[in-house]
């Protein structure tokens, strides 16, 4: 590697990045910090075309102009630049981080690059002792006080090639939605959540952002692995397509989710 060689730090998402970017400045480090904008954990991957995702989040999911993601390929193209030596920051439990891993390491092709792994991470904050299932609850003090910097290692090769034709697979698959289950990630149908959504609604209406509210809450705290690669955005769009087929009563005039109401069908209550 020449000594020229700029590192760049790589993670999913621009929140996560400004926790690393703080995290690292507090310890003296000045390095850049790439976040990557894209959820690959949800929509088609075969191959991620931006536009393509755009119109599968605006008609599959039913998606406003200012809800759909924005994936600008650039930031791809400096994350895997020939010319920086990038350490990729990932907790594998996370299913948009764990996507991004992946789409990461199929693109760089077999070049070498470093990793932080967050994955079964014990650290101790104010609270106690934490095992983080996502980078994304991390604050930048979590990730100074766990040492977090210091377990930076070369991905072996071995690695590498796991991990890219892991995605080849999800990518010939090129699932709705893909989730963590036994520590990889799998696909799954675009109704992988309908059964959740309708166990937590209730008779009686409610605004529609209270139910998605309490459903994330449950699959956050109340099931192994926490998370499973939903979004309010995938919840409210299930919301509307089980309104549609009878499942749930929904009404309002839209377009937000604070601007529909939802109730379970007084058939089945």
């Amino acid at each position: 590697m020449s000594e020229r060689t700029e590192t760049v730090h790589v993670t999913y998402g621009v929140s996560r990045a400004d926790s690393v970017r703080d995290a690292l400045l507090a310890q003296g480090c000045e390095a850049p910090v790439i976040g990557l904008p894209s959820a690959l954990n949800l929509g088609p991957i075969n191959p991620p075309d931006p536009e393509v995702r755009r119109a599968w989040f605006r008609t599959v999911l039913r998606c406003q102009p200012d809800e759909m993601p924005c994936e600008p390929e650039q930031t791809w193209t400096d994350a895997i630049s020939s010319d920086v030596r990038p350490v990729y920051w990932v907790c594998m439990t996370d299913a948009a981080e764990h996507a991004s891993f992946l789409e990461f390491a199929f693109r760089m092709a077999g070049r070498p690059f470093d990793i932080v792994d967050a994955t079964g991470l014990d650290f101790v904050t104010r609270d106690g002792v934490r095992a983080p299932w996502s980078l994304g609850i991390m604050r930048s003090e979590d990730i100074v006080a766990s040492g977090l910097k210091d377990t930076r290692r070369p991905l072996s090769r071995a690695e590498g090639d796991a991990a890219s034709e892991a995605w080849r697979r999800l990518r010939s698959e090129d699932a709705p939605i893909r989730v963590v289950r036994s520590g990889r990630l799998v696909s799954t149908p675009l109704t992988h959540f309908d059964g959740v959504l309708i166990d937590q609604a209730t008779t009686g209406w409610q605004v529609v952002a209270r139910l998605i509210g309490r459903t994330l809450a449950h699959l956050t705290d109340d099931v192994d692995p926490p998370g499973q690669g939903v979004s309010d955005i995938v919840l409210f769009g299930r919301i509307r397509a089980l309104g549609d087929d009878g499942a749930l009563d929904v009404r309002g005039p839209g377009p937000g989710l604070r601007d529909y109401e939802v109730q379970l069908p007084l058939h089945a209550s």
